[in-house]
């Protein structure tokens, strides 16, 4: 049975115009103009499902600070609706078994979901985690001074490479906030974009969380892909927050985060990524020793939605960079990003005129978040995934169809 789903109909190519998205066996099956439908939103966009490339999830022996069932819920709430996990759980996902034991985890998974495979330290399982079904492999910075045969092997698998862009040897300063600043300039995440080998065999590189101008400018000279993190764009390390604001790669000051807005503005970034970090209270308490990384997950995309409100972003340069752009660096062009027919129907139906006051976390784990009582513009007002409606007006349905999108193109 045909499902539709209607309201003003909007991807990264512009306003169509008020219809409906016409849904049959989980695909977008047509789109039409002018109609209206039983899911009818009324003057509510119709988008794309919001894609978030770049989330921590932990579970395994971390669960204690988020899970894959309320990570997935947590997103559903604010209309995303496909995560990429990274690896650097606990084990790090650097064994077929390891990576096997990651995706049983999501037993009840609310939107679709990817996971990433961690560099190994054995060149020989290269080969067999590339052929798992995982997004593609993540680079830290410890990564970068491994074997040249195993991040040669890594380079050339012709997957997908996600590089955080920090050198090596940061983690050897203090964690004190002023050492934090001499130890991790914006100089060093350039010269970590630098100081990856060239890819090879059809291998894409994409450059995650960039905190500096200069780091999108060395991307983009290499032809890699690149995104930045709201907590970059938004925030300033001299707003001050202590262990709530401490976070790797470290916030910029307003020059810095100025220009991400404009380079971002301009089509410089190809995506929006949340880097959502959930730690344990006890774990986000101690200035010097505070585990750094922000939850964002149930609420990020309206925050930034801000510029869109202020005038700084376009409605389609907003879409291109939380639905198009990430589905295209995933791999998913052809099937997600788009309102098109055959493309699964990942729909994200959100309000653009409200304003509301994000309250605190529903779902996650994570209870100390740094925006607490922060303004949105724009408000997520259903979530679907795969056709299924799995969040609408504030209240999730109980449903779980997400499914593991890795190796499915």
């Amino acid at each position: 049975m045909a499902e539709e789903y209607c309201g003003v109909l909007a991807d990264s190519r512009g306003v169509m115009g008020r219809g409906c998205v016409v849904v049959e066996d989980g695909v977008i099956a047509g789109v039409r103009l002018g109609a209206r439908g039983y899911h009818d939103y009324g003057d509510s966009i119709v988008a794309p499902g919001f894609i978030d490339l770049h989330v921590h999830l932990r579970g395994m022996r971390q669960s204690y600070k988020e899970d894959e069932n309320t990570g997935t819920l947590a997103a559903a709430r604010a209309g995303i609706t496909l995560v990429a996990d990274m690896p650097n759980t606990v084990p790090r996902l650097d064994t077929p078994a390891r990576v096997m034991e990651k995706l049983g985890s999501f037993t009840r998974p609310a939107v679709d979901y990817m996971v990433y495979a961690a560099v190994p330290e054995n060149r020989s399982l290269v080969g067999e985690l590339a052929r798992m079904p995982v997004a593609g492999f993540k680079v830290y910075p410890e990564d970068l001074e491994k074997h040249d045969s195993v991040l040669d092997a890594v380079l050339s698998h012709g997957g997908l490479v996600v590089l955080h862009p920090e050198l090596p040897w940061v983690e050897s300063y203090s964690e004190a906030p002023s050492s934090r600043e001499t130890g991790r300039p914006c100089w060093s995440e350039g010269a970590a974009v630098e100081m990856l080998p060239e890819p090879a065999g059809g291998t894409r590189v994409h450059v995650t969380h960039a905190s500096c101008p200069s780091t999108i400018a060395r991307a983009k000279r290499r032809g890699f892909t690149v995104d930045v993190t709201p907590h970059h764009l938004l925030w300033t390390v001299d707003d001050r927050m202590g262990c709530l604001h401490k976070v790797n790669p470290m916030l910029r000051g307003h020059a810095e985060s100025y220009r991400l807005q404009v380079l971002a503005a301009e089509g410089m970034v190809d995506a929006l990524a949340s880097d959502h970090a959930p730690h344990a209270p006890w774990e986000k308490t101690d200035p010097l020793w505070c585990m750094p990384g922000i939850p964002w997950l149930e609420h990020w995309p309206w925050a930034v939605y801000r510029l869109v409100k202020a005038g700084l972003l376009s409605l389609e340069r907003f879409l291109y960079m939380v639905s198009t752009g990430p589905a295209r660096i995933l791999g998913l062009g052809g099937r997600l990003g788009l309102l098109e027919p055959g493309y699964r129907a990942n729909l994200t139906v959100f309000n653009p005129r409200a304003t509301w006051r994000f309250e605190g976390p529903r779902h996650s784990k994570a209870r100390l978040w740094p925006s607490l009582m922060t303004v949105q513009a724009g408000a997520p007002v259903a979530t679907i995934v795969g056709g299924v409606l799995v969040y609408e007006n504030g209240e999730p349905t109980g449903e779980a169809p997400g499914v593991n999108l890795a190796g499915t193109t």
